[in-house]
């Protein structure tokens, strides 16, 4: 059993390079940073229309806007994947109207569309 916590980003528009997706991916979420600090989430993936187009590992920083339009909103530094499950390419039956949450990785792999 795979023993470890993922935070999904949904995104509705796709980024025209990998620069813009990974800049896209790291700033202004409705999560809570706690939540990521205490499931000791380190895996981040980026889906489009239900497939993943992108994993990333959260870096050394993370934090919250404290001011303007994105206060509140959780950012983090990213960087290439660096775990054993990478998900890029691969497509989830996984609906949810919240564009950040996070999900078992155990349970999200049961959710995969061969």
């Amino acid at each position: 059993m795979i023993n470890e916590r993922v935070m999904i980003i949904k995104l509705s528009e796709l980024p025209n390079s990998e620069e813009k997706l990974q800049k896209r991916a790291s700033k202004a979420w409705k999560i809570n940073l706690d939540t990521i600090i205490k499931k000791n989430i380190t895996h981040v993936v980026v889906m489009f229309q239900q497939t993943v187009i992108a994993d990333y590992s959260i870096d050394d920083q993370a934090g919250y806007y404290l001011t303007g339009a994105d206060a509140g909103r959780v950012w983090f530094n990213l960087k290439a994947y660096e775990g054993k499950t990478p998900l890029k390419g691969k497509r989830f039956d996984y609906k949810t109207a919240n564009p950040a949450t996070t999900k078992d990785l155990g349970e999200l792999l049961n959710l995969q569309v061969m």
